[in-house]
Order: structure tokens, then C-alpha cells, then sequence
């Protein structure tokens, strides 16, 4: 397990009312921390990148994901995909940030579109969270 700065991923499974429930990330696991260490731009390119990648895989599992892990349904996810240009790893992103720092998703889409990071964004926010890789794995099996 390793810490990754600023951004999302617990791997989690729970089952509610008899069906499989999947975890990206576990919005308790998020802190405002006025010592956040500087978020890892790598590590959140990653996530992105694999999210996407799971995605092509299994769009409907996938936004199922992101939909318990947000709060957001599936449809709303698609037309913020289309109406910020945003891939749904970044649509992800933007919404954990949002939670995390209590601001509104396109507050935080308008960060993003003025230049920044989504890791300067975090920092920004002192926003920082601790992940596994294993969720990753979760998010790849068919």
C-alpha cells in the first residue's frame, strides 16, 4: 500500500440490499490537512488513465463505480463529460475534489480550465488522502 498524495482510490467492496457495492474511494478517508504533502502529479495522471482504461473496458461497470462513489448518477456523469471535455477519469477527480473541499463540481472544472493541476488544485485545497493500488486491479476485472 502506498500513499498517494492528494487523490482518490480506496478500494473497498460492501454489499447493500443483496448486491455487490464497489468503492473507488471512500469519501472518509479525505482530510483537510494544513501540512498536506504536495500531491503526486503522477500518481493522479495514473488513476485517471486507469479509470479511463476501464472505461473502454466496462462503461457501465465503471460509471456504476464512480455513481456510489459520488453520489451522482450516470447520466449526470455523462453530460459533465460532454460539457466540460473532461474524460470520465477526470470527471472522477473532479467530483472526489469536490467532496473533499465541500465546493461545487464546476468550481473545481473552472480550476482545472484556468491552467492548474488537479494536483495543484488539492494542494491548493490541502486536500490529501491515503489509497492502495488494489483498487486498480478491482476496477480492471471484468
Amino acid at each position: 500500500m502506498f500513499v498517494l498524495v492528494t487523490l482518490l482510490f480506496l478500494a473497498a467492496v460492501a454489499s447493500s440490499i443483496g448486491r455487490e457495492r464497489e468503492r473507488l474511494d471512500d469519501p472518509s478517508r479525505w482530510s483537510k490537512d494544513k501540512s498536506a504533502v504536495a500531491a503526486d502529479p503522477k500518481a493522479i495522471a495514473k488513476l485517471i488513465d486507469d479509470i479511463n482504461a476501464a472505461v473502454r473496458t466496462n462503461k457501465q461497470r465503471m460509471l456504476s463505480i464512480i455513481t456510489i462513489n459520488t453520489d451522482v448518477g450516470a447520466t449526470t456523469l455523462e453530460q459533465e463529460k460532454v460539457r466540460t471535455g473532461l474524460s470520465f477519469g477526470e470527471v472522477y477527480v473532479a467530483h472526489s475534489l469536490a467532496l473533499a473541499t465541500r465546493k461545487k463540481f464546476d468550481t473545481i472544472v473552472v480550476l482545472k480550465k484556468s491552467g492548474q493541476s488537479w494536483a495543484q488544485i488539492a494542494k491548493s485545497h490541502n486536500v490529501s488522502l491515503k489509497g492502495s493500488s488494489e483498487l486498480i486491479k478491482e476496477m480492471q476485472k471484468q
